[in-house]
């Protein structure tokens, strides 16, 4: 059971999304592209755009000058994508957040279902916001900007499925350096699909005049036609070849001195200029470039000195490649050009000072409270401060569902760091636990057994429970429970939450003092601030007061689980809400509201396929064979509740889950007009499961530790209650009452 829950995190997690869901802001005096501004706002409306061009192009201006524009009536969403987007839950997160920044209320559900486990993106998160968006009153653009730097299969196969799906209320834009693997063949055969090369975005000579009239340059005709040659209008390279030629004299061959093309340049004209800053001002250039994004305050503590603010102001002023990241101008990033030559002329000058300066960055975006940011500087600055930040945080990214970010800091750490601290041991096991990596999980706990500390063990067993529990053992699940909380002196908050919850899960299946056992694990989840781990035990406690007969009581947990919902609607999409939703189907079963039932054990089923253990999905398949037996679809019954018997059959121990198969096989026979005027007893139905195999009679006696006579008597008994004369028309009898 994972501690926490997706929730907000830290101000200064909030400060770093707001920099990537907000449109950059221009600074005055940019050259207008009124053509390509015009082109973008054509009628009719595709449904993407694509502006793909090398680097320094000028994309992400030309986006935002259409975007801004007065006759651009559509709200826009803004995403600004980086090399941390790689995580698909991360990259679908930021969409979603960039999404609900100009429409508050879209997503909400799509939201929780991207961070629970088990939950497929094109087959539950996007579709649900699929469904958000075509419901919006009003049309709006999504802007994807440097996609580029996404690689991840996974998030860009389902966003080819958001392209495809889209609804005519959202317009996506993408800004790349290399067109994504998106369907733009067929989009281009269907008229959809509206493009901006490199060549499109090619200043004319007008336009180069006036950018360069913007750095206070008066040139010639034939001087802006000699750059326009040798920069062929790429944008970047005439704003450097500005830049340069400002410090120069008046000369008639000024221009000329500018030896090279566009692909030669970037890289002479950009030293060219940070040569030509006065020495503090280089050395700041350098020193921050090691930075994603800057501020004042976050330079001052990586070049250890004061007045980055005003410097920076001072930057943007200049024109030197700073692009401001939100409406109060704090934040900002350097063009990635410019970055890109910054950072190896850093490492070509003072390569010895990249670690100090990424461990100085680390230290400040911790005090801050921007865990991501600080494990990247730390992983390029000091793997021992990687390694406590990645041991104090990785629950919360864990919980919210970015194990591709987790799996990647654990995997450029050392593996021995790994292996010893037992902190970051657990953070693997889990993660290959969440995955269904059995062998790894059996090696990890393995490795604990044999050269672990106290905690390494304590965390070894418990993980045993936990893997007894999801298989359908709750004996050998409550066992382990108490065999690890006898092994570890002093667990933390988290191993206590863990241990409670499955506890309590396992009391319930087994019948034994159940609620004393989930009351247990409500208050440990609690003290843990594990929202899942209370919702998931309030859910059981409601479900076992009504099989105790105190409805009140049920009604009462199901209240304080109900609420929580509404303070978090997230975890709602989580798998531990099935027993919240068994809870709701029993109350609905109870008022007589059996469409109502039947739709709450049907989403049970769903939630419950997400990730929880055998027992409980096969509980939620006999309520919903049960909730469709009440409905007269008899048909629906028998599958869900045949299903539910294959899973049982799964279960080492399935606990009280095997009377209620009964019970409930025995009321759908009686519903298809006393097919089955006798139930099978319990020894019976254990039979009658090993019928379909190949196994003989004795064979069946020895699997179930009973003698052949027993056998014997019981499929005799088997075939006069099913009125059938073989052990083949047994078998397909007992499939059409859904015993089987």
């Amino acid at each position: 059971m994972q501690s926490g829950t997706a929730t907000a995190r830290s101000r200064g997690g909030d400060v770093v999304a707001a920099t990537k869901t907000e449109i950059p802001r221009l600074r005055g005096g940019l050259v207008a592209r009124d053509g390509l501004v015009r082109a973008l706002m054509a009628e009719p409306r595709p449904r993407l755009t694509l502006v793909s061009a090398p680097a320094g192009s000028g994309k992400t201006t030309v986006v935002v000058q259409w975007l801004t524009a007065p006759q651009e009536r559509r709200a826009c969403a803004w995403l600004s994508l980086d090399r941390e987007d790689n995580d698909p839950v991360r990259f679908w997160g930021g969409v979603i957040a960039a999404l609900r920044r100009v429409r508050p209320g879209v997503g909400e559900r799509a939201r929780g279902a991207l961070h629970a486990p088990g939950t497929g993106l094109t087959t539950v998160v996007l579709p649900l916001l699929v469904n958000d968006l075509a419901r919006l009153d009003a049309p709006m653009v999504l802007v994807l900007d440097d996609l580029h730097v996404v690689t991840s299969e996974q998030a860009l196969h389902a966003l080819a499925f958001l392209v495809d799906r889209a609804p005519p209320t959202l317009h996506l834009a993408i800004t790349t350096r290399a067109d994504p693997p998106l369907p733009l063949a067929r989009l281009r055969a269907r008229g959809e699909l509206l493009e901006v090369r490199a060549a499109d975005l090619r200043f004319n000579d007008s336009e180069a005049t006036a950018l360069l009239g913007n750095l206070g340059l008066d040139l010639v005709a034939g001087e802006v036609a000699e750059l326009q040659l040798r920069t062929e209008g790429w944008a970047a390279g005439l704003q450097l070849a500005g830049l340069s030629l400002r410090s120069r004299p008046a000369t008639s061959d000024r221009v000329a001195v500018l030896r090279g093309g566009a692909a030669h340049i970037v890289e002479y004209l950009t030293e060219e200029v940070l040569d030509a800053q006065e020495p503090a001002t280089r050395a700041f250039l350098l020193q921050t470039s090691v930075l994603e994004r800057v501020s004042g305050e976050l330079c001052d503590a990586v070049v250890d000195g004061t007045g980055s603010a005003d410097r920076l102001e001072a930057l943007d002023a200049a024109n030197l490649f700073l692009v401001a990241l939100d409406s109060d101008r704090e934040w900002f990033r350097y063009h990635h050009l410019f970055r890109d030559v910054l950072r190896r002329r850093l490492r070509r000058e003072q390569g010895h000072l990249e670690e100090v300066l990424h461990r100085r960055a680390a230290a400040w975006l911790t005090a801050h409270g921007m865990p991501a940011e600080a494990i990247r500087h730390a992983l390029a600055g000091d793997s021992g401060a990687a390694a406590e930040l990645i041991a104090q945080h990785w629950r919360t990214f864990f919980n919210d569902g970015e194990l591709a970010t987790v799996s990647d800091w654990l995997a450029r750490l050392p593996p021995d760091t790994v292996a010893i601290d037992a902190r970051l041991w657990l953070a693997k096991a889990w993660i290959a636990l969440d995955r269904g990596r059995l062998e790894e999980v059996s090696e990890l706990l393995a490795l604990a057994d044999a050269d672990g500390g106290p905690e390494h063990r304590a965390w070894a067993v418990l993980l045993r429970a936990v893997h007894a529990f999801k298989t359908g053992d709750a004996a050998t699940a409550a066992a382990l429970v108490d065999e690890a909380r006898g092994s570890v002196a002093h667990p933390d908050r988290f191993w206590r939450s863990v241990a409670a919850v499955i506890s309590g899960a396992a009391a319930y299946w087994r019948g034994e003092d159940a609620r004393r056992h989930l009351g247990d694990s409500r208050a440990a989840a609690s003290d843990d601030g594990n929202r899942l781990g209370q919702l998931y035990a309030l859910g059981y406690l409601s479900l076992d007061s009504a099989e105790a007969g105190d409805l009140q009581g049920a009604e009462a947990e199901l209240e304080r689980a109900e609420a929580l919902l509404v303070e978090d609607p997230a975890l709602g999409e989580h798998f531990v809400a099935l027993t919240v939703q068994l809870a709701r189907g029993g109350h609905a079963a109870r008022a007589g509201a059996r469409q109502e039932a039947l739709r709450d054990a049907r989403r049970a089923v769903e939630l419950a396929r997400r990730g929880a253990g055998r027992l409980e999905v096969a509980e939620t398949l006999r309520a919903a064979a049960e909730a469709a037996q009440r409905l007269g679809d008899a048909a629906a019954a028998r599958r869900a509740l045949r299903e539910a018997h294959d899973l049982a059959a799964l279960c080492h121990d399935p606990g009280r889950l095997a009377e209620r198969l009964r019970v409930t096989a025995a009321a759908i026979a009686q519903d298809r007009g006393g097919d089955l005027r006798e139930p099978l007893s319990e020894g019976e139905l254990r039979v009658l499961r090993l019928l379909p195999t190949d196994l003989n009679q004795r064979q069946i006696g020895a699997e179930l530790f009973v003698s052949v006579n027993t056998v014997k008597s019981h499929v005799k008994s088997i075939f006069r209650k099913l009125r059938v004369g073989s052990r083949a028309e047994a078998v397909i009898r007992a499939r059409e009452l859904g015993l089987l």
